[in-house]
This record gives C-alpha cells, structure tokens and sequence, in this order.
C-alpha cells in the first residue's frame, strides 16, 4: 500500500516506518522534519489548514501519529498545545481528504489509554466510558475528529496507547534517577500502569492498517498490567540498582506541575479488542518487555 503518516519522525514512526517498509509498503511521512528512513516527505504543519488534494491522490492508508510530546512540566500554554497539536492536526488531515477523487481506505489515528481517565480498580476496555480530566478530554476531542474520515468512506482505527517502552518515550525521563539509585515507586504505588512494548506496538499499528475487521478504538496495552510498585521494583532489579526510595505525590508536582496527575493516576486498562482479534504479543509480561529495553 501507498501508506501516508504524520509525525513518522517521532518515536514511534521511527521504529513502524521500517516495518511497513519490510512489508512492501511505500510510506511518505507528512511531518516538519524529514524521517532518517528512505521514505518520501512532504513537509507540512498541521495548524487547522487544509492541504492539497494532491497530496493525498493515490493514498491508500493515512497513520495519524503527529502531537506535541506530553513529557515536561504542564502549565497552561502547553496543555493547550497539547491540546491543539492533536484535534487541530486531525482536523488537517481529515478535512483535507474533501477533495481528493480517489480516497484512501483507512485512517489510523493515534489516541492513548488516557481517554479513561483515573479509575482506580475499575476494568476498563473499549467499551467502557470516557473520564473527565484534561487528558482525557484531550483524547476526546481527538478520536471525535479522527472519525469524522468515516462519512468520506474510510475504515478509521483509533489506537488508545499506553505508556511505550522502548528506547524512547517514557523510560529515557526514568532511566538516570533509576541508574543513579534513586528509583522507586510513584506515589503509593498501588495504582495500576498500563504498558507496552514498542515492538508490540508497531505490530498492533500494522494490523490496524492492514485488517480490514479493525475500526474503531483499540486499546494498545499489554495483557501483563502491574502496579506502579511492580514496574518500578523490576525496573530497579533489571538494572541491579536498589528500590527503596518513594516520590510522594506533593513532590512530583513541582517538576511537573499538572503532569503529575497523569503519572499518578490507576488504569486498569486490557486490550481486549486485541485479545478477541487473536493479537499475539511479543512481549505480554513486564519483565521480558523492561529487560529487552535495557539490556
């Protein structure tokens, strides 16, 4: 397929582009810089504007992977980029396709497990309900954008992601304070950490595109959910490092202002859409998956 996605010089794309590639793929990336990958490149910024019909002549799947990075300390301006990136990004590309005579096939947009919100102990799949705080609102408003491609005929997949780990995203903001001693649990540590491999989640982006039996939100987290203590415990043992210091939740929120909230927040989150899909992981459990990324 001729396959269009945005932000495909993120951490994400980095690690998909080479897989679609593998798969006979030809892939364009829409984004403001240029992919180290050998992949066409439009250079485009997704402000609200729509782009030329051209662009997306012959496209027959877009990934939607574009936004502004959620790590740093949250304040104001940058929960509303955070905001803006996404639904105004969305917005481009989905209105974009209005003119183009011969569309493509499917729209697979990002999302992320915090459309649920803080839940405590509740099981949470797809089917569950939104929650109510700023994250979650966000991805609302994003997924409410992303299906807007279903009335110009298009399957769209939304992929609801949890914390990735890899060499990227997450684990690189962890990384120092755990390999200098000083890691622990996040607050009481009782609540639960939604995760998943990178390559687990490449894999779950490829059959997003490529299975026609996907449409809708997916949850893109691994079947092995653990405690913030747990993940944090085998982090330490993984890397031979100790675990015995706690960051109370009062002391997160000076680095990290409104961030915190998000770090601190439990999501019993299941894949179910994957699991009934018969969707095999790689890495389904939390020690293989942290030992891979680190070793």
């Amino acid at each position: 397929m001729k396959i269009v996605i945005t932000g495909g010089s993120g951490f994400i794309g980095d690690h998909l582009i080479p897989a679609l590639l593998g798969r006979g793929h030809q892939i364009t990336v829409f984004d403001h810089r240029a992919s180290r990958h050998p992949v066409g490149f439009v250079q485009v910024h997704l402000n609200g504007q729509q782009l030329p019909a051209e662009h997306f002549e012959g496209v027959d799947a877009i990934i939607h992977l574009a936004g502004r990075s959620i790590f740093g300390r949250w304040n104001k301006e940058v929960k509303k980029q955070i905001h803006e990136s996404r639904v105004l990004g969305t917005r481009t590309m989905v209105s974009s396709l209005a003119g183009v005579k011969k569309r493509p096939c499917v729209f697979v947009s990002a999302s992320a497990v915090g459309y649920y919100g803080s839940r405590g102990e509740e099981d949470l799949d797809e089917r569950s309900t939104r929650g109510d705080d700023f994250l979650a609102r966000v991805c609302v408003d994003w997924e409410t954008e992303a299906r807007k491609s279903e009335p110009f005929g298009l399957r769209s997949v939304q992929v609801r992601t949890a914390p990735v780990l890899g060499r990227g995203g997450l684990l690189p903001q962890l990384l120092p304070l755990y390999k200098w001693g000083l890691g622990g649990p996040l607050g009481n540590g009782r609540q639960w950490f939604p995760w998943v491999h990178i390559r687990d989640m490449v894999n779950i982006y490829v059959r997003a595109v490529e299975d026609p039996a996907f449409s809708g939100p997916v949850n893109a987290c691994a079947p092995g959910l653990v405690r913030n203590v747990e993940f944090s415990r085998t982090l330490a043992s993984v890397l031979h490092r100790p675990h015995f210091l706690r960051a109370p939740g009062w002391l997160l929120r000076i680095p990290m202002g409104d961030l915190a909230g998000v770090v601190l927040s439990s999501q019993k989150v299941h894949p179910g859409r994957l699991e009934g899909a018969g969707f095999k992981f790689e890495f389904p459990d939390i020690p293989k998956a942290l030992e891979d990324v680190v070793k």
